[in-house]
């Protein structure tokens, strides 16, 4: 997927309002894709469930979803 696919993934959850479930796992996301995801999860009111297993996030993609979290 890469940064630019989890741009349009981010772009997407900023507005919706009906999917709870997103699996990305086996996707490639790095630590700027979880960035995207991060930014996204701060204003997603809906996703109360995410996937990311068997991706390439690192400490540093990690620590901008669990920022995200604590939002």
């Amino acid at each position: 997927m890469g940064a630019e696919g989890a741009q349009h993934i981010a772009d997407a959850l900023r507005t919706n309002t009906t999917l709870t479930t997103l699996n990305l796992n086996e996707n490639g996301i790095g630590a700027e894709a979880a960035q995207h995801i991060a930014g996204a999860m701060r204003t997603n009111t809906t996703l109360t469930t995410l996937h990311l297993g068997s991706n390439e996030i690192g400490a540093e993609g990690a620590q901008h979803i669990a920022d995200a979290l604590r939002t």
